[in-house]
């Protein structure tokens, strides 16, 4: 058997960008989440989904050097593509989305006394564009410290939120998430929360996304969003 281009929540060790597949599943019959196990994912579970009718996240990592980063590619999409393909078959309802990870900052309990100012002045509006997420950032908070006043203004500037279960890698978490039409502008919003971080947050992920797809038409998205300033 061929070893699986991905290698499940972890990327392998050494230098070279880290690429993700995330796998957003309705339904689905267990013979169908053996395959993906095949396939090199992992399940990555969530306690809470956005969209809501989502059951089930799955996750495949890897790291290419810079030299061989368009065949890890190619081999990533033609897996994609076989997930795809057997999700239909079975009529599995899912999105996939291929990333590159581009910036990871990480914050210590020594910095949690923050205010909003990452926030202010931070105008941010649902995009227009047809030509879909380009882009990730990922805030992330222990479960229960998020206060009240912030994860409402997070979700008013079109942060969705899902939370994670505690594992032996990592507590539980709640997690804000803004997908952005150009990857301009999920930069600055990461530069602008790193510089001031928000209160009790413990980490900011930065994602180039290099695809989002769906196995049917009409499917439920998170929502693409601009910044309007």
């Amino acid at each position: 058997m061929d070893t699986p281009v991905l290698n499940g929540l972890e990327a392998l060790q050494g230098s070279g960008s880290v690429v993700e597949v995330h796998l957003d599943i309705m339904e689905a019959p267990r013979g169908f989440l053996d395959r993906l196990l095949a396939w090199g994912f992992e399940d990555d579970p969530f306690l809470t989904f956005y969209p809501a009718a989502y059951r089930f996240h799955y996750t495949g990592r890897t790291r290419a050097a810079a030299i061989d980063l368009r065949s890890v590619l190619s081999n990533v999409n033609k897996v994609i593509d076989d997930v795809l393909t057997e999700a239909r078959r079975l009529d599995v309802r899912l999105y996939a989305e291929c990333e590159l990870v581009r910036d990871i900052r990480h914050f210590t309990a020594d910095r949690q006394l923050r205010g909003f100012a990452g926030l202010h002045g931070m105008a941010i509006r649902k995009s227009p564009s047809m030509d879909g997420a380009k882009a990730d950032v990922h805030v992330e908070f222990v479960s229960g410290t998020v206060v009240e006043d912030l994860r409402t203004k997070l979700s008013e500037s079109g942060f969705y939120w899902v939370r994670t279960p505690a594992s032996d890698r990592f507590p539980s978490e709640d997690i804000a998430t803004l997908q952005t039409s150009v990857f301009r502008d999920a930069q600055m919003v990461f530069d602008r929360l790193v510089s001031k971080p928000l209160p009790a947050c413990t980490g900011i992920h930065l994602e180039q996304k290099l695809a989002m797809v769906s196995s049917h038409p009409d499917l439920p998205l998170p929502p693409v969003m601009e910044l309007a300033n």
